[in-house]
């Protein structure tokens, strides 16, 4: 996340539901942690207002800004820098617009309206994706923020663009909420078991150490302070990375690692991971390419 100074600072989507009141509190923390303003976005879609039960959208625009209200008043208990926008259109759409100058973005799931069921439906799939910077999805009740506090960030790295981002957001997270972090690259068990006859396992191991080192030496110089467990271990990314999560106050992935295939909305293993994971997980993006 480097020096960028967000003018919306946390941004967070908010639709009334208790999935989304929990992720609510949450980023009302975070923002308070980072001392920036938290901003909460509501949505309401324009077909509401058509079919044999319609509302007048006056009726529908005054019960949007009154919910938008208790959810200001909500996040005020934990931080007093609250925003709010209200906007007519998609869940994803107004998290977009958002995220243009945010550092971050909170969003829960399986609510039971257009904003919910961020996790399997389409506005997480876009946000997780192409949001402009690191999202949080807060998927179980009791993913309270009281996790971060007292568990570890856990990363996952693959050497992708994405997953050198995460590391970032890692450090960041680790230094914010003065908790430990571990990285952790996933090593086939086919080098293990000898797959690969003409290469050494042993040496290509110490090398996949010596470049996760390499990885994280410029957040270690920026972040000193932070106590750092970096390793590679054995076993599919999804497994490694779920038991290490077992009792972590947050894990942080890349959208799409080097296995995945350009174009692709959420790498395989990243969905999975918002789908299982026991704690919070932040998906960080890699850098959109300049232009030219």
């Amino acid at each position: 996340m480097g020096d960028r100074h967000a003018a919306r600072g946390v941004v967070v989507g908010f639709d009334g539901s208790p999935k989304s009141e929990k992720a609510l509190l949450w980023a009302a923390v975070e923002a308070r942690r980072r001392a920036v303003p938290l901003t909460l976005c509501h949505a309401w879609e324009v077909y509401m207002s058509a079919g044999p039960m319609a509302f007048p959208d006056t009726d529908l625009k005054l019960a949007a800004e009154q919910l938008l209200e208790h959810g200001v008043e909500r996040a005020r208990e934990e931080w007093d820098n609250v925003e709010s926008v209200l906007g007519r259109g998609s869940a994803s759409s107004v998290l977009m617009d958002a995220a243009a100058d945010a550092e971050l973005v909170v969003v829960g799931s399986r609510s039971h309206n257009k904003f919910g069921n961020l996790v399997l439906g389409s506005a997480a799939v876009e946000m997780t994706a192409h949001s402009p910077c690191p999202v949080v999805v807060v998927r179980e009740e009791k993913q309270t923020h009281e996790r971060v506090e007292s568990g570890n960030v856990v990363v996952g790295v693959d050497g992708s663009e994405a997953s050198r981002e995460a590391v970032g957001v890692g450090f960041t997270e680790a230094h914010l909420h003065k908790t430990s972090l571990v990285i952790l690259l996933a090593w086939p068990r086919s080098v293990e078991s000898g797959v690969l006859p003409l290469l050494n396992a042993d040496d290509l191991r110490g090398l996949a150490q010596d470049r996760l080192a390499d990885l994280i030496a410029p957040w270690r110089n920026e972040y000193p302070e932070v106590k750092v467990d970096a390793r590679v271990e054995i076993g599919p990314p999804r497994e490694v990375l779920l038991e290490a999560s077992a009792d972590a106050g947050l894990l942080v992935v890349g959208s799409r690692g080097l296995g995945g295939f350009r174009g692709l909305l959420l790498g395989s293993v990243s969905r999975a991971l918002l789908d299982q994971a026991p704690c919070p997980v932040a998906v960080a993006h890699a850098p959109e390419p300049s232009g030219g």
